[in-house]
């Protein structure tokens, strides 16, 4: 972990209302891993802001943040040169199997919204040794990530282009839609069933209405009852989205509860596995 004011290299709006920062920040790409994240002070406000680390091409590192308030307002409104105060890597991220594990060959990601962050880096890490399905649901298709608009070809995406981390070559982008604009109609939670014969471990990231769903979601090659008809029976691993305070276990606002006791998100997390938390009492 190491505090640095890092210089912007771009600051470009991918998607209506979020943006996507790449970073001068050599040290944090030195030891940043997928689903692990930094906090940004953002001009005069007092809390900094936690945001998962997108992507890494040493020795920058990208933020992929939506805006959400006068904080990630201010983020969005800086420029090339400018520089921000960056603290990171901080916590935990996601736990991979071993490069020489037989049972864990196609990764299923599964993202919710803004939960795409930090699973872009996964992919990057984890597509040289598995193969990898990337679903990812949003309201409408402009919501997308816009991998899908960069594969059209089309000439308005310019800047979004040329500052977009690529698909990894094997990795197979599935857009969901709520309003059906693009993919798949419904919720991303919708596509799980039939893509799950196919996983050997699951990744996710996005709101905890959608873990909640995921918890009870079936296998539909199997028959009820059936060992392994439930998500929980296979390995899965989440990120959870919640306000931080410090960002590194000092203010224990982020504590949840799990099967294990207590826990606090910034330093135990922020990537639990899914049968790990009591959701009934998670409020974030």
């Amino acid at each position: 972990m190491e505090q640095a004011l890092c210089t912007i290299s771009s600051n470009v709006e991918v998607m209506p209302g979020t943006h996507l920062m790449w970073l001068e920040a050599p040290g944090i790409a030195s030891s940043a891993e997928p689903g692990q994240f930094v906090t940004v002070r953002c001009g005069d406000f007092t809390l900094r802001r936690p945001l998962s680390i997108h992507y890494v091409s040493s020795p920058e590192i990208a933020l992929l943040f939506r805006v959400a308030g006068k904080g990630t307002l201010w983020l969005s409104q800086r420029q090339p040169g400018e520089r921000v105060d960056v603290l990171g890597p901080l916590g935990n991220g996601f736990g991979m199997p071993p490069t020489e594990s037989r049972q864990s060959k196609h990764l299923l990601l599964v993202a919710g919204g803004m939960g795409i962050a930090p699973l872009v880096f996964l992919t990057r890490y984890a597509a040289s040794r598995h193969r990898i399905t990337l679903v990812h649901g949003a309201s409408t298709a402009a919501q997308l990530y816009p991998w899908n608009v960069v594969r059209t070809g089309s000439s308005s995406i310019g800047k979004t282009q040329r500052n977009l981390p690529p698909l990894p070559e094997g990795v197979q982008f599935l857009p969901v839609t709520e309003d059906g604009s693009a993919g798949k109609k419904g919720k991303v939670t919708d596509a799980l069933p039939s893509l799950l014969n196919r996983a050997d471990e699951v990744y996710a990231c996005g709101p905890v209405e959608m873990y909640k769903t995921m918890a009870l979601t079936p296998d539909e090659n199997r028959g009820e009852g059936e060992m392994g008809s439930n998500l929980k029976l296979r390995k899965c691993q989440v990120s959870l989205e919640m306000r931080l305070g410090c960002g590194f276990g000092a203010c224990y606002g982020c504590t949840i509860s799990t099967r294990r006791g207590l826990r606090q998100v910034c330093r135990d997390g922020p990537v639990f596995e899914l049968d790990d938390i009591i959701w009934q009492e998670v409020k974030l």
